[in-house]
C-alpha cells in the first residue's frame, strides 16, 4: 500500500532514511554505555558478552537474510530490519538486566542483518549501478553530520533517565519503519525464481547458494597466495576492536572518572565525545579517499602498518593513563585512525584479486572480522573481570601485533594485478589498482555510520 499523489524520489528517500537512522542511532548509542555500566552494573565480561550476542546473531542471519532480499523483496527486508532494530532498542530500554540486554542485542543483530545490504541493493536497483558511488558517499557525509546532532542531543535526553534515549530512539525508528510501506517504492527489483513459487523455494536456493559460496571460498583461498594471511589479519583486528569497543566506556567511568565541571553528568560527557568522534570519522574517511587516490599499491601496506601500530600504541597509552586528558586524547587518537584501516585493506585486496573471486574474498574478510569479535568476548571479558579493565584493554591490543605480521608477510605474496590498458597514447591509460582503491574507499565510507552504530558502539 502506498499513498496516492506525487511519487517520492528514491534518491531523496534513501538520503532521508540514512540521515534519519544516523540521527536516531546517535541519540540511542551516544549514552548507552552509561546505561549499561551505571544502571545495569555490568562487569567487563558481561559487556563483552553483549557484543558476542550481537555478533553471533548477525553472523548467523547474514546469509539467510541476504538470500531473502534477493529472492523475495529488498523493500520488505529494509522495512522489517528497521522495525526489529527499533524494537530491540525499546526492549533494552525497558530493563537494564543482563538477560534482557542480551536478548535485545541478539534481536538487534537480526535487524541489522535484514537491513544491511538490502538497503544498498534496493537503491541500486532503483537508480542504476553507474551512479551509486556518489550516492553512497553523499549519504555517508550527511549521515555523519546527522550523527553529530543526535549524539549531542542524547546527553540532554539522558538527563531525564538513562533509558530514555533508548526508548525514544527505538520508538521513533519503529515509527519510521511503520511509515515506509506507504512511501517506499520498489519498481526495478527482479527476484530470482518464478512468480509465487519463488517463496517456497527460498530454503532450497539458500542451501544451494551456501554450498556454492563455500566451494568458491575454498578455491579462492587455495588459488590466491597469501589470502589466508589477510583473513588472519582481519581476525586479529576483530579480536582487538571488540575488546576496545566494549571496555573503553567502562574504563573512563570506573577507572578514570570524569571531572566535575558545573555538575556535568557523565551522559553529557559521552554525548560530547560521540559528537567529536563522528566529526573525526567524517574527516578520516575523506582523508582515506584522497590518500588511496595518491598512493601506489605497494605504499598502502606501509600506511596500514603505521596505522595499526599507531592504534596499538594509543590503546596502550590509554590503558596505562591515570589522567583524564591523556586517556581521552588516546581514545580520540584511536577513533581518528581506525576508520581508515578498512577502506585501505579492502582497496588493497581489490587491486590484487581477480574479479571472479573478489566478492567471495571480501565476504570472507567480513566473516573473519565477525569471528574475531565473537572469540574476543569471553576471553578478554574474563581477563577484564578477573584482573582489571586496564588488563583487558592491554590484552585486546596485543592482538594487533600478529595482525601487523600477517599484513607484512601477505604483502610479499599477493602481487598487484596488471592494469588492463596501459597503452593509451593520450595519457588516459587505466590504472586498475589505484582506481579500484579509490572506488573502494568511497563505497566503504558508506559503511562507517552503520558499522559504528550497530557493530562498534552497540
Amino acid at each position: 500500500m502506498r499513498l496516492a499523489g506525487r511519487p517520492i524520489s528514491p534518491y531523496r528517500l534513501y538520503l532521508a532514511i540514512e540521515c534519519g537512522m544516523s540521527f536516531l542511532l546517535g541519540i540511542t548509542y551516544a549514552t548507552i554505555m552509561v546505561y549499561w555500566v551505571t544502571s545495569g552494573r555490568l562487569n567487563p565480561l558481561q559487556l563483552l558478552l553483549l557484543g558476542t550476542s550481537l555478533e553471533v546473531s548477525y553472523f548467523v542471519f547474514q546469509l539467510p537474510t541476504g538470500v531473502l532480499a534477493d529472492l523475495v523483496s529488498r523493500r520488505l527486508c529494509v522495512i522489517s530490519g528497521l522495525g526489529i532494530i527499533g524494537l530491540s532498542l525499546v526492549l533494552q530500554g525497558l530493563s537494564p538486566s543482563f538477560g534482557n540486554l542480551m536478548a535485545g542485542q541478539a534481536l538487534l543483530g537480526l535487524g541489522a542483518a535484514l537491513q544491511n545490504g538490502a538497503e544498498e541493493a534496493w537503491i541500486a536497483d532503483e537508480l542504476g549501478e553507474d551512479q551509486m558511488t556518489s550516492v553512497y558517499l553523499r549519504a555517508t557525509q550527511l549521515g555523519l553530520i546527522a550523527t553529530v546532532g543526535g549524539s549531542l542531543l542524547s546527553g540532554v535526553i539522558a538527563l531525564a533517565g538513562l533509558n530514555v534515549p533508548l526508548l525514544l530512539g527505538g520508538g521513533l525508528i519503529c515509527m519510521l519503519a511503520a511509515a515506509l510501506p506507504f512511501v517506499m517504492p520498489e519498481h526495478n527489483f527482479r527476484p530470482a525464481g518464478l512468480g509465487r513459487e519463488r517463496i517456497g523455494s527460498v530454503a532450497r536456493q539458500a542451501a544451494g547458494l551456501l554450498s556454492t559460496q563455500t566451494r568458491s571460498a575454498r578455491r579462492a583461498i587455495v588459488a590466491i597466495p597469501g589470502l589466508v594471511l589477510i583473513f588472519a589479519m582481519t581476525l586479529f583486528v576483530g579480536l582487538w576492536s571488540e575488546s576496545f569497543d566494549r571496555l573503553w566506556g567502562a574504563f573512563l567511568l570506573r577507572d578514570i572518572r570524569f571531572p566535575k565541571v558545573d555538575g556535568l553528568h557523565p551522559a553529557m560527557w559521552f554525548s560530547v565525545l560521540a559528537g567529536i568522534v563522528a566529526l573525526l570519522a567524517l574527516g578520516a574517511t575523506e582523508v582515506a579517499k584522497r590518500r588511496t587516490q595518491r598512493l601506489g599499491a605497494d605504499s598502502v601496506v606501509g600506511a596500514l602498518v603505521v596505522l595499526t601500530v599507531g592504534i596499538g600504541a594509543a590503546v596502550v597509552i590509554m590503558a596505562r593513563a591515570h589522567v583524564f586528558v591523556i586517556a581521552v586524547a588516546a581514545y580520540l587518537a584511536v577513533e581518528v585512525l581506525r576508520p581508515v584501516i578498512d577502506p585501505l585493506v579492502t582497496g588493497w585486496m581489490v587491486g590484487r584479486l581477480e574479479p571472479s573471486v573478489r566478492a567471495t574474498a571480501l565476504s570472507g574478510k567480513e566473516m573473519f572480522d565477525s569471528a574475531g569479535q565473537i572469540i574476543s568476548g569471553p576471553i578478554v571479558g574474563s581477563i577484564g573481570t578477573l584482573a582489571s579493565i586496564r588488563a583487558g584493554l592491554l590484552a585486546g591490543s596485543a592482538a594487533l601485533a600478529p595482525a601487523v605480521a600477517c599484513l607484512t608477510i601477505a604483502s610479499r605474496r599477493i602481487r598487484p594485478r596488471v592494469a588492463r590498458d596501459t597503452s593509451a597514447a593520450d595519457g588516459s591509460a587505466t590504472d586498475t589498482v589505484s582506481g579500484d582503491l579509490a572506488a573502494s574507499s568511497i563505497e566503504l565510507a558508506d559503511g562507517a555510520v552503520g558499522d559504528a552504530a550497530l557493530g562498534d558502539t552497540a
